[in-house]
């Protein structure tokens, strides 16, 4: 990913806001508040920007975005949360209505935005239970956002210190968080925050202690797919009081191949916005015989395999071949050695797979993968063998234990797809924000000085459906910078507050009865 890298320099000792966390909220709220003239720092822990938006796809959902006006869809907010609402019903009592009206009402200013900012989308597709089509596809993909950010972000002043951990947050002796504690360099350094401290540093999928502490056995196993969330943003502000909700949803674990190391022919295209623009005006009017070549360098490069194999007959086996069962929720993979296996079919199901409507991956309403797409695309994920003793032996299986596995299959060619990994998506649970992305406590009071946004601040939202994470990292940063730069500044609060201590005693002092004397 071709992003700004910001050279070594010496950190400086404040800031009107920092934000904890260089992904795709981090970098949205730093912008946010730089644009409002304040000046702004990001810590992050990596040597790259990018965060948990590197592995997207680059879609969000959102609605009464110009796009859709271009294209005639009216849409609205109400209608907006009434569909997201269709993706989790189980969840529905137990959501945070309030954030899910601010993500309906925010996402489509949040597409203009970046819109504005130079981000080329695609669409707007549909994808029940959307009523109308929502899904704004970004072009080249999800490192274009980070890029764009990254770089408007430097041109408004935003200071970027990389390998940058943040360790603890700073308060005053009132309580207010004024700063943050971090490691860089093998250094612990201080900075000050004027106004705020945003956090924007991801869920906590990649803590194994805190996915074990509040995730059922299954997802506490998988795999995450960002290993390097480890929910420091969480823990950072429950030290200072903060709430934590709905610690126990996740979404996944899910079946997914491991990521293409040389990424897909759209990962390697320039970030030319000239470019940007035709592949956008490709994606919307090229007929599908054209386009599909295309998109399923995305598809092979970054899907999930579809669970119609196994309806087809295919069988999940774990690695060391013994036959698994193929729950929807891909518990067995997820508490097999190492949460890998593979896909193993045969010949004739190989062939069904070779035209819809068996597919392999798929972009809802956009486009397919087949076998044959696999096979030239994904080498390294399709092993073929004339018998099972054969695969066996090129897998590092016990024979007689794949044998068993693969009973009920045909004769002849066998495949094997994989590996596969019970990956976990993310984690839902998160701190406790209002609608301006303030941290608050249990007892719904805010942490003075202190934001959330993305997984971190995801306040107790259960987000389904393509594009509603990446839509609520990108918002709730926007929403996170623009609140924090308006903050009143700390030591003009701590002044306040001493004034008004001092009236108070003075008040108090002039009320009171004079003092008897002894005559």
């Amino acid at each position: 990913m071709n992003t700004p890298r910001q050279s070594v320099h010496e950190a400086p000792g404040s800031a009107d806001v920092v934000v904890v966390g260089g992904g795709g909220a981090g970098l949205a709220a730093a912008l946010s508040a730089a644009e409002r003239g304040v000046h702004t720092l990001v810590l992050e822990k990596r040597l790259e920007l990018g965060g948990t938006t590197r592995f997207s796809v680059g879609s969000i959902c959102a609605a009464n975005t110009r796009l859709q006006r271009r294209a005639g869809i009216a849409d609205n907010a109400d209608d907006f949360r009434a569909d997201m609402d269709g993706f989790i019903p189980e969840y529905v009592a137990r959501d945070n209505p309030r954030l899910r009206f601010v993500l309906a009402a925010e996402a489509g200013i949040t597409v203009d935005w970046l819109e504005d900012l130079g981000v080329v989308f695609a669409g707007p597709f549909p994808e029940p239970p959307n009523r109308v089509p929502r899904m704004h596809n970004i072009i080249p993909g999800s490192r274009m956002v980070v890029a764009k950010l990254a770089r408007a972000a430097q041109r408004a002043g935003v200071k970027m210190l990389l390998d940058a951990a943040a360790e603890d947050l700073l308060l005053d002796r009132a309580g207010r968080v004024i700063g943050v504690r971090y490691a860089r360099q093998g250094q612990t350094c201080e900075i000050k925050a004027r106004r705020a401290v945003i956090l924007a540093s991801g869920d906590f999928a990649g803590n194994r202690a805190m996915r074990e502490a509040f995730l059922a056995p299954a997802p506490a196993a998988s795999i995450a797919v960002n290993p390097h969330n480890t929910g420091d943003g969480h823990e950072l502000a429950r030290r200072v009081g903060a709430g934590w909700r709905n610690m126990d949803v996740v979404l996944g674990p899910q079946y997914r191949f491991p990521r293409a190391s040389a990424g897909g022919f759209i990962d390697k295209l320039p970030e030319w916005p000239w470019l940007a623009r035709l592949g956008a005006y490709y994606f919307e009017h090229a007929p599908s015989w054209l386009l599909r070549p295309v998109v399923t360098s995305l598809l092979i490069a970054h899907m999930s395999p579809s669970e119609k194999l196994f309806e087809a007959g295919a069988v999940l086996v774990d690695l060391d071949g013994q036959r698994l069962g193929v729950e929807k929720s891909g518990v067995s993979l997820a508490l097999a050695r190492e949460a890998s296996g593979y896909i193993v079919l045969d010949e004739s199901v190989a062939q069904r797979f070779k035209r819809y409507p068996n597919y392999i991956s798929t972009a809802p309403g956009i486009a397919y993968a087949y076998f044959p797409d696999y096979e030239r695309g994904r080498p390294d994920l399709v092993h073929r063998a004339c018998s099972v003793q054969a695969l066996a032996q090129r897998l590092g299986m016990a024979v007689e234990r794949l044998r068993a596995a693969t009973a009920g299959l045909g004769s002849g060619m066998l495949y094997a797809l994989g590996p596969v990994r019970a990956m976990l998506t993310i984690t839902e649970g998160s701190v406790m924000v209002d609608a301006s992305c303030r941290v608050l406590r249990d007892d719904a009071t805010p942490v003075e000085g202190l934001y959330a946004a993305g997984g971190t601040g995801q306040g107790g939202m259960t987000l389904r459906g393509h594009g509603l994470h990446l839509a609520w990292a990108l918002t709730s940063g926007r929403i996170a910078g623009e609140a924090a730069a308006r903050a009143t500044p700390a030591d003009v609060s701590a002044a306040a507050a001493a004034r008004g201590e001092n009236r108070a005693a003075a008040i108090a002092a002039a009320l009171a009865p004079a003092p008897a004397h002894a005559g």
